[in-house]
Parts: structure tokens; C-alpha cells; sequence
């Protein structure tokens, strides 16, 4: 029982201790920590995660740009350093908290839609506002070296593919919304990298559903160019799940990465609020997680 014991013995303990393993990390800490208890040895201690920062950071609001009546841009004062796919939590003291791809993290800026009541209360919220971030959480993407990386996003979702695209320079995005009012940082995205537009209505880009729009797109290229592709999607579900299926016409699920959101909370791995349908846990083992673990 010492492996036990120098972990944590209490349950508490080991929870604290494994805040931030993956689940395959987690299965394997545990079947270090058997080995452990029947050899009497201490590996599993080595495997522990005891860099996971809990702590909230001040930011100070400097500008809420409002885009339509339910979707605002809030701009911070301050850079907050992420990598592309990881999230943050957003704090508001009497409000509560919300976890958040950020649309840029120099100045630190958030893609708010309003859907609920803490989202609701952000649309108004005042310049000069002091608010609190925790993070990053969540896996970095890391596509194979010389891919070409397409995005497909809708919604706030463009948030998590901003970066990402950024990053990564040999990228295109798919943004898709229902009307043209809807749509948001599009000259930002021109800056970086190729950007197909599709609007419901027609009112701007392709008319239609931005997953058709990628079907076109795909339908055009050879094989061989299919073959380095992969794919990032995020957004509302059933877009992702469209962008999935068009995907999967002409590429395998080992070029698919999605990002669904599975009512993230604590961000950590502790709470299972976010376990997607195979188990893997979005704050840990995501957000971009491959196709056949989100549809």
C-alpha cells in the first residue's frame, strides 16, 4: 500500500493527485499503481500531474463589441497564453463561470453567443468590468508535420480554429453561419489563411450549409491530396456531425478531429461531465478528439 500512501491514501488525495491525466494516462496509472502494490515498488508516483494551475488570473474588460443581438466580442486587457485547441474558464465574481475557446490570446478576446443566463449577462457586461481566467486546459492539437489542416467551424466555434489556423500556416477555414450579420473576425481569419464563407440565406459567401460547401471542395481535390489532409470541425453539434460525415466520404477517421461540447465544469477530468460517448473526457483528452469518439 505505499504506492497508495505517497500518492494520497485518501480519496481526495488521489483525485488531486491525477487532476490533468488523460484516460489513457489514467488507465495506465493505475495499472502501474497494481504493479506497485504487488511489487512493492513506486513508479506511479512519477506519473503524477502536479503542474495543473487551479488559480484564477485578473483580467480587466476593455471593449464589448456587440456583432449581432446574441453574439458580442470581448476584448481583455492583457495576453493570456494558449496554445492551439487548449480553453480556458472565465470568471465573473457574483455571476458565476463558463469555459471558452479564446478567439485571440493577444489581447486576450472571447466569440460570446448569448444562450443562457451567465452568457446572457456577458452581452451587457461594462468596460472596465474585472473578470478572472483559469488555464489553459485541454490537449494542444498537433497535427503531423507537412498536413494540410482544413477548419470547419459555426457559431463560436471559429474561436477554437482561429488559432489554430494561425499556427499552423499551411491551413484553410470553413466558417459558416445563417445569415451574413452573423458572421464575425472574418478580415482577422483573410490575414492568415485561405477562408470559404457560406451563409444559410445566401447573403454572404455560398449559399448554403458550410458542410456542403466543404463537400465541393473536397470533391475537387485528387486523392492524393485528400490523403494529407486533416480536418479540425467545431460547433454547434449537428453541424459537427454533418462536417463529420462529409469528411468521412472521402478521408478515414485518422484525419478527423472534432470538438463537441459536452458540458465541460470543471476542466480537470474529476467531475465526467464532459465524457464523450466512448469516455474520454473533453477537458483532458480533448477538445479535439477524433472522429469516431464524437459521433
Amino acid at each position: 500500500m505505499r504506492a497508495f500512501r505517497d500518492a494520497g491514501a485518501d480519496i481526495v488525495g488521489v483525485g488531486s493527485a491525477l487532476i490533468g491525466l488523460t484516460t489513457d494516462e489514467m488507465g495506465e496509472y493505475f495499472r502501474t499503481l497494481e504493479r506497485d502494490m504487488a511489487q512493492g515498488s513506486n513508479v506511479a508516483e512519477q506519473m503524477i500531474r502536479y503542474d495543473v494551475d487551479m488559480q484564477f488570473r485578473p483580467v480587466i474588460l476593455v471593449s464589448n463589441e456587440r456583432v449581432t443581438d446574441d453574439i458580442c466580442i470581448l476584448t481583455f486587457d492583457r495576453k493570456v497564453d494558449l496554445q492551439a485547441g487548449e480553453f480556458v474558464f472565465l470568471w465573473i465574481p457574483g455571476l458565476g463561470e463558463k469555459p471558452f475557446s479564446a478567439l485571440a490570446d493577444d489581447p486576450f478576446s472571447l466569440a460570446v453567443i448569448d444562450v443562457g443566463l451567465f452568457t446572457h449577462e456577458l452581452m451587457s457586461l461594462q468596460p472596465g468590468t474585472e473578470a478572472y481566467v483559469r488555464g489553459p486546459h485541454g490537449t494542444p492539437v498537433a497535427p503531423p508535420a507537412g498536413a494540410k489542416i482544413i477548419t470547419v467551424s459555426g457559431g463560436t466555434g471559429l474561436a477554437a480554429v482561429y488559432q489554430l489556423a494561425r499556427d499552423f500556416p499551411n491551413s484553410e477555414i470553413f466558417t459558416g453561419a445563417r445569415t451574413a450579420e452573423r458572421l464575425y473576425f472574418l478580415d482577422e481569419c483573410r490575414k492568415i489563411a485561405p477562408v470559404h464563407v457560406s451563409t444559410d440565406d445566401g447573403s454572404e459567401g455560398f449559399h448554403g450549409f458550410v458542410t456542403e460547401l466543404l463537400r465541393e471542395y473536397l470533391q475537387q481535390l485528387l486523392p492524393a491530396e485528400r490523403k494529407n489532409l486533416i480536418f479540425y470541425n467545431c460547433g454547434p453539434s449537428p453541424m459537427v456531425r454533418a462536417a463529420v460525415a462529409v469528411e468521412r466520404e472521402f478521408c478515414g477517421d485518422d484525419q478527423i478531429f472534432s470538438a463537441i461540447d459536452y458540458l465541460t465544469k470543471c476542466g480537470v477530468g474529476l467531475c465526467g461531465a464532459c465524457a464523450a460517448p466512448d469516455g474520454r473526457r473533453i477537458c483532458v483528452d480533448g477538445p479535439f478528439m477524433d472522429g469516431a469518439s464524437v459521433v
